[in-house]
């Protein structure tokens, strides 16, 4: 009797373990759902980082131009043309950088928004405004016009001064490169 035990026992291990080498189907279907959903959540964030770094982009070319601004200032003033700063508003600002920005496609005298490629910046010359056409927009919120836009200009800002005995006169207090509108990217 112990003898048959013994030779029955080797193969029902190996049947048993036989079941248990492998998935089940409903496993198999298990696995493959949570794998869906992971992949589904990790390509959701990655798009969200994507937006981000778009965002930090036009910023850093902003801030760029910022600095080129102040430094053309800084030169006009020095130099004693300072009624020349009034001319600024006027100018590409692309022209004060040392290099365009790898997506800057040109200069338009009309409305180019339609036209431009997302994702690039532009100059309208009839506005003069330094425009950025977002790309991944799923959270920037247009203005009243539905534009997925961001607008720039120069700002140039004068206080009036009273001396004694003199007319006032007006006296430069601020060159600024700011958006022409408040935008919401993110909240």
């Amino acid at each position: 009797m112990h003898e048959v035990r013994r030779a029955l026992l080797p193969r029902y291990r190996r049947v048993q373990a036989g079941r248990h080498a492998g998935f089940t189907l409903f496993e198999l279907v298990i696995v493959v759902c949570v794998v869906s959903v992971m992949a589904f959540l990790l390509v959701d964030r990655l798009q969200v980082y994507k937006e981000a770094a778009e965002k930090a982009s036009m910023q850093q070319t902003a801030a760029a131009i910022k600095s080129a601004l102040q430094l053309r200032v800084a030169a006009y003033m020095i130099e004693g043309r300072d009624k020349q700063i009034e001319t600024l508003r006027l100018e590409n600002p692309v022209n004060w950088l040392q290099d365009p920005p790898e997506n800057y496609v040109g200069e338009y005298y009309s409305d180019a928004y339609a036209r431009v490629k997302p994702g690039s910046w532009y100059f309208d010359l009839a506005r003069r405004e330094f425009i950025y056409v977002v790309n991944l927009e799923s959270k920037f919120l247009p203005r009243s016009d539905g534009r997925k836009w961001v607008r720039y200009r120069v700002k140039i800002e004068y206080d009036e001064v009273q001396e004694t005995n003199a007319p006032p006169r007006k006296v430069l207090s601020a060159v600024s490169f700011v958006p022409v509108e408040t935008f919401t990217w993110f909240q």
